[in-house]
């Protein structure tokens, strides 16, 4: 199998492969619409949304479905555009129907506001390469509209600088049936300790040290 692309963000290692290939070390590499800047070592998002004067239901979702967001990074811009795709349910409108114009209004808004996402850019690294202590602090959390979970990394260096980094989070919208409040936040804390496994088992860490935010369950 030949080597068709290759990126690191290691001028030195960079190098040495391109000494032998005939191979470019883009800025950029993107996949899936998640962007790697190499030089940087940070992920951007660079996904493509069009203004209308109307919308439809398929349009909502078609664009819905360009945000695809593995890690998580994005959990609050997906969380709302899922909550606003599930409300148009409610409606029993058709795929082609235009929204009404209130809902119109409300995404135009958030495709306005999603614009903003492009400036965000997330370091890959969520460990202080000398890091003396790694500890998970995980967070639940639930309302009546959605539930989601968030992990961070804080790493501790020999001087006792400490950095702090966004691992991953996860998120579902509430169900539209009536559900009480404690049975949405043990949704949530059953999606945190399935997603603590998840980054354990990745970062092939022997249960790290971690402080859960859950604290509202245990009252």
């Amino acid at each position: 199998m030949e080597l068709h692309k290759w990126g690191s963000s290691h001028p030195e290692l960079a190098s040495n492969i391109l000494g032998d290939y005939e191979f470019e070390n883009p800025i950029e590499t993107k996949t899936l619409g998640v962007s790697w800047k190499s030089q940087e070592d940070c992920f951007i998002f660079k996904i493509a949304v069009e203004l209308k004067d109307s919308y439809t239901k398929r349009c909502v979702l078609s664009t819905i479905a360009r945000l695809f967001d593995p890690l998580g990074l994005l959990g609050p811009v997906v969380a709302r555009a899922k909550i606003f795709m599930q409300s148009l349910w409610s409606l029993k409108i058709d795929w082609i129907d235009k929204l009404p114009s209130e809902r119109a209004k409300e995404w135009h808004r958030f495709l306005e506001d999603f614009n903003s996402v492009r400036s965000i850019c997330i370091g890959r690294c969520i460990v202080h390469p000398q890091a003396t202590r790694v500890e998970l602090h995980c967070f639940a959390d639930a309302s009546e509209k959605c539930y989601g979970a968030v992990i961070y990394c804080r790493s501790q260096s020999p001087d006792g600088a400490t950095t702090v980094k966004l691992v991953t989070s996860k998120s579902r919208v509430a169900p539209v049936k009536s559900v009480t409040m404690p049975q949405l936040e043990l949704c949530a804390a059953v999606l945190l300790a399935k997603l603590m496994k998840r980054v354990e088992t990745a970062l092939q860490m022997k249960t790290p040290p971690c402080t859960c935010g859950v604290t509202r369950l245990l009252s």
